[in-house]
């Protein structure tokens, strides 16, 4: 398979597409809904297309994964570099992350549909625990920074990066169910909340 610098830009948008048609099917249908053959129905075109780009549904599943994720990357990095000083860049990564999952409710359930049921040729679910350990770790070096730096208060790292990636993760969910709450309002609360946290 072809790296996506290698691809054209045509094959890049018809895989674009492919996966924002499995995002539409995960969402409606659920996973076992959710096919190659589903996807091309969605798309308007014959299944070989799909199996062409992806060649499985796992190989489609993870770009999914990857592409979800990945779009929430530029607007991390720019407000991480806007930020001065290592509490408000804690905050903003923070505030980015809530606003993200608030907007991105539908691809994220979807992401979640893959996270519970994708599993390995062996049997075993293709994403763990694990596979979140690097934003886990990313959120520690924040605080193990700060704390460096005199900014933040004398507590475990790893325990409170723990804390804040299991509050925001948990947010999908609660957006999908509860159509009140409010992004930018969850957002400043949870702020307020890690400030005095780390404090």
């Amino acid at each position: 398979m072809r790296s996506e610098g290698q691809l054209s830009f045509v094959e890049q948008a018809r895989r674009r597409q492919f996966v924002q048609c499995a995002l539409e099917s995960l969402h409606e249908a659920g996973f076992a809904g959710t096919s190659l053959a589903a996807v091309a129905q969605r798309a308007q075109i014959s299944k070989s297309v799909v199996v062409y780009h992806f060649g499985s549904k796992q190989a489609l599943l993870e770009a999914v994964v990857e592409t979800v994720y990945a779009s929430a990357v530029p607007d991390i990095m720019a407000a991480l570099e806007a930020a001065e000083g290592h509490r408000e860049r804690l905050l903003a990564y923070v505030r980015i992350a809530v606003l993200f999952a608030a907007d991105n409710v539908r691809s994220l359930i979807a992401v979640g549909e893959i996270f519970r049921n994708l599993r390995r040729p062996d049997g075993a679910l293709r994403y763990t625990a694990a596979d979140g350990e690097e934003l886990i770790t990313f959120v520690e070096e924040l605080l193990r920074d700060g704390q460096e730096a005199g900014e933040f208060g004398d507590f475990d790292p790893r325990t409170v990066a723990v804390v804040i990636r299991a509050a925001i993760d948990a947010l999908p969910d609660r957006f999908h169910l509860d159509r009140e709450l409010d992004g930018p309002d969850v957002a400043t609360k949870l702020c307020d909340a890690v400030d005095r946290m780390t404090r």
